[in-house]
């Protein structure tokens, strides 16, 4: 049961993920105006959250997901 939660954990986060970047990826092409008011407020808010986050974290959160990954797929099934 916990494997199964810990599943549609990681399902949740990387859909939520996968809309972020979709925001943000129309927000590029669209424009601010151009995408609609959903994808402009989720892209600006991405944005300022980038902004104010410190280069060191992000680059830490990023090795400790990449790390977690790679050590779960190397695990005996």
């Amino acid at each position: 049961m916990i494997d199964r939660i810990r599943n549609y954990g990681w399902l949740a986060i990387e859909a939520a993920f996968l809309i972020v970047l979709f925001c943000l990826l129309m927000n590029i092409i669209l424009g601010d105006d151009g995408g609609g008011e959903y994808v402009a407020m989720v892209a600006g808010n991405a944005i300022h959250t980038m902004q104010e986050i410190p280069p060191g974290i992000v680059v830490g959160v990023v090795l400790i997901l990449v790390l977690y990954r790679f050590l779960e797929y190397r695990r005996p099934k």
